[in-house]
């Protein structure tokens, strides 16, 4: 949980920087999901209860991209602890309608394949990140 609001905290900064503004878009993609790999619903629901009691009002819109079959019975299960008003800013993105939705709200240029864009993101670097990359910029940016 710890990651997560340091991610959140980092995203918040980026946008602040960027254009003034503390709301974040989150694209979630799940290219190579399988549901072996969700997290147990505890995780999830303490999750949950970060976002909506820590951080209200901070999430722009939601993106879950390429969702599995699997998951529409998962999210038919957690969707019940999210707050309506944060339900109405999730965009399921699949099919052409979901590029469409994609490609209107990001530049995919600029945006990682995993969340339904066109760039290649060079290697990750966890050092980097933490010691060398500016808190109000993100890893894959120049930062001057």
């Amino acid at each position: 949980m710890r990651h997560l609001v340091y991610h959140l905290e980092r995203a918040i900064a980026c946008t602040r920087h960027k254009s003034g503004r503390q709301k974040v878009c989150i694209v979630i993609g799940y290219q190579g999901f399988r549901i072996a790999n969700a997290p147990p619903m505890s995780v999830v629901k303490h999750t949950l209860q970060i976002l909506q009691g820590h951080y209200p009002e901070r999430m722009f819109r939601a993106y879950i991209a390429d969702p599995p079959m699997v998951f529409r019975g998962f999210w038919k299960v957690i969707k019940h602890f999210i707050d309506p008003a944060t339900l109405d800013k999730i965009a399921f993105c699949t099919g052409e309608e979901g590029e469409a939705l994609l490609e209107r709200d990001f530049d995919t240029n600029t945006t990682e394949k995993q969340a339904g864009g066109q760039k290649e993101l060079r290697k990750f670097c966890s050092r980097e990140f933490l010691f060398d990359t500016p808190h109000h910029c993100t890893f894959d940016e120049d930062s001057s």
